[in-house]
């Protein structure tokens, strides 16, 4: 098994944590704006067996040539005569438009999954999908979506928090808000109403707040931080209830615009992401959970 990737601390870190050899993805760009992905030392390559195809999102956001260079890369690889390929995607970009909203919208995180597995991709493994079931989502891909809240909750363990408060900003990160909360082993959890406009964006959150957080340490969870509105939303009425400390953590900190400022500027203490996208807040690493979930894959299918 070999690790494919572009060289940085992730692809690098995730092939330390697997004990395989790492090939550099090098990326060049052409005048008109065509990438050429090239995969470095390939000549050293051998019945390369099981290939990992590490690569995250990079900045400046770019989902699209990202989507470009793995589907140019995976077809690369498969042309190397390899056993399987398993995408390592930690932020699965399209996975937000995983049903059609509205009429004539295309079901974005079907058909991206249907061009992986096109262009020769095995398995799929990603964090914290926005969208439940990924599994099942597209036949003939193995898909698998590992918690980031799992990494997120043995940080703020050793953050030694007493007692505090887990809320999601709306009801689907009830759940997550809960899983956090288990894994510190004590404290409460709860989560917000949010409505969202689906012509506009706007989003509103109901004023209400079923947990005493009066003097207590709280931590605000979601998935994904992009503008920061539904954060500041939450920090907003959770302010009106003197808390000690507000603490953000999120997965994947997609950050436009100026998220960061405006969460901080709302009251946030602390601001903590992992990192699945690199940024400034990208402090809590995932790579364990990932290589950890290979490695039990690797070992069923020896």
């Amino acid at each position: 098994m070999i690790v494919i990737g572009p060289r940085d601390r992730f692809s690098d870190k995730l092939a330390e944590n697997l004990g395989c050899e790492f090939f550099e993805l090098e990326r060049k760009t052409f005048p008109d704006g065509e990438i050429r992905p090239r995969i470095l030392g390939v000549e050293n390559i051998n019945s390369p067996g099981r290939v990992i195809l590490a690569s995250r999102l990079e900045r400046p956001l770019d989902p699209n040539r990202y989507l470009v260079e793995i589907l140019l890369t995976a077809k690369n690889i498969k042309s190397l005569g390899c056993d399987s390929i398993t995408l390592v995607m930690p932020y699965m970009v399209y996975a937000r438009q995983d049903k059609i909203f509205r009429p004539g919208e295309p079901l974005s995180a079907a058909y991206i999954m249907e061009l992986l597995r096109h262009a020769g991709i095995d398995r799929l493994v990603t964090v914290s999908c926005h969208f439940s079931g990924i599994e099942t989502f597209c036949p003939g891909l193995k898909a698998t979506s590992i918690s980031g809240f799992k990494s997120i909750g043995k940080h703020l363990v050793e953050m030694g928090l007493k007692n505090p408060v887990v809320i999601g900003p709306d009801k689907k990160s009830g759940a997550w808000a809960k899983e956090i909360v288990d894994i510190l082993g004590s404290g409460e959890y709860t989560f917000l109403e949010k409505h969202r406009d689906r012509n506009s964006g706007e989003v509103q959150t109901e004023e209400t707040l079923s947990v005493d957080t009066s003097g207590r340490d709280v931590i605000i969870v979601d998935d994904i931080a992009s503008s920061g509105g539904t954060l500041v939303n939450a920090i907003n009425i959770v302010k009106k209830h003197q808390p000690k400390k507000i603490i953000i953590a999120v997965v994947h900190p997609i950050l436009s615009g100026d998220c960061i400022e405006k969460v901080r500027t709302a009251g946030a203490d602390m601001f903590l992401a992992t990192d699945t996208i690199p940024s400034e807040i990208s402090k809590i690493s995932v790579i364990e959970d990932i290589a950890r979930f290979i490695k039990t894959c690797e070992a069923k299918e020896v």
